[in-house]
């Protein structure tokens, strides 16, 4: 402007208004938009449980199209119980729980309470080592033990009493001794009683739902009809888990939510990943782009609807701070603007979208508690 208004006409008057160009292309109100929006939005989702790590989780989750839970702790109440033990004939029901406690109370996974809990004076061990997504071994005494999944162990002359545990809903686990089997245990949790209405809501929102767990498909099914999940992905190792994201995240956005130590590289390798925080493991939490602080899935749609807007918000900044640029480039080269005009239809746009951004900061209605 200055260039080319000072070879065609006055060059005084064209530098100014080149000075009142520069003002008026100035992003101001662009620049601030996006900031105060998210850091609003943040503040308040903090506030009914939700905590976003960066402004980077909250803008992508506004986006999300596909959510995948995990079972146990997450779909569950993680109040497992013991419904039932089967011993072989070199084993009794108290060996069994004894030997697989001794080696639970090092776990993180949430079967691992009901386990302990079932043999609270669980004996000593030693040389514990955890195989996320299999199992966990051990010395108890002088014996070596084992405690995992039916697909890691062998569950011998048990087979068919395992398979009509895992018939009835339960989880269960085989104990070995040297390499032996000598009992299963069989551990069920209950589905958490918002479920099925979560994921109605979430259906209704047009989210798609899928299930991911390392159980056996016959419990995981049994599971998800009552939950009102059709797509079910079971007996998944950790890696497992995060190959099922990634494919799902190929098609849409897709957030990951679990709670235990099995779900961090999962949670890692989806868009967005949701810790279940007042009962997740550190790796999860850690691994995870958001961060519960309570229990109800029912934060979930709640989250959703409160990033969504947020990202309208946003969006309706963008567009007003790119239309007063718009509009103001030609006023200034024509001159119909001056330099004070211009600054202060910058500072009401300004002012303006900072009282827009910090709608964002209005805490969502939170759904009915049970």
């Amino acid at each position: 402007v200055a260039g080319l208004g000072s070879l065609l006409g006055d060059p005084e008057l064209w530098i100014t208004r080149a000075m009142v160009v520069l003002v008026a292309a100035s992003p101001c109100a662009l620049a601030i938009s996006v900031p105060i929006t998210v850091v609003s939005a943040i503040g308040a989702a903090s506030r009914f449980g939700v905590v976003f790590k960066s402004g980077a989780a909250f803008e992508r989750f506004g986006d999300v199209r596909h959510i995948a839970f995990d079972k146990t702790g997450t779909l569950t109440r993680n109040r497992p119980t013991v419904v039932g033990v089967l011993t072989t004939a070199g084993g009794t029901r108290e060996q069994v729980l004894d030997y697989a406690a001794g080696l639970e109370q090092h776990s993180t996974h949430p079967l691992a309470t009901a386990i302990t809990a079932a043999a609270p004076n669980a004996r000593p061990t030693d040389g514990v080592e955890e195989t996320a997504g299999h199992g966990i071994v051990g010395r108890v005494d002088t014996a070596q033990i084992t405690v995992g999944s039916p697909r890691w162990l062998d569950a011998g002359p048990l087979a068919e009493d395992v398979t009509a545990l895992e018939q009835e809903g339960a989880t269960v686990v085989i104990v070995h001794r040297e390499g032996s089997p000598i009992g299963a245990i069989g551990v069920r949790d209950e589905l958490r009683p918002e479920v099925p209405e979560t994921i109605a809501t979430l259906r209704k929102r047009g989210i798609g739902v899928t299930l991911l767990t390392g159980d056996n498909e016959r419990t995981a099914r049994a599971l998800a009809a009552q939950a009102g999940i059709g797509d079910v992905r079971a007996e998944l190792h950790p890696e497992d888990k995060a190959a099922a994201v990634t494919e799902l995240s190929r098609f849409r956005p897709t957030v990951m939510i679990g709670d235990g130590i099995n779900d961090a590289p999962a949670l890692a390798a989806a868009d967005v990943g949701i810790a279940m925080g007042a009962t997740g493991s550190d790796a999860a939490i850690e691994s995870a782009d958001i961060a519960f602080t309570g229990h109800d899935l029912r934060l979930i749609p709640q989250a959703l609807a409160h990033a969504r807007r947020g990202r309208r918000i946003i969006n309706q900044n963008i567009v007003l701070s790119l239309l007063i640029i718009i509009v103001l480039l030609p006023l200034a080269i024509t001159g119909a603007l001056g330099l004070a005009a211009v600054v202060l239809v910058h500072e009401v746009a300004e002012v303006f979208v900072i009282l827009n951004g910090l709608r964002a900061a209005r805490t969502p209605s939170p759904g009915p508690r049970s």
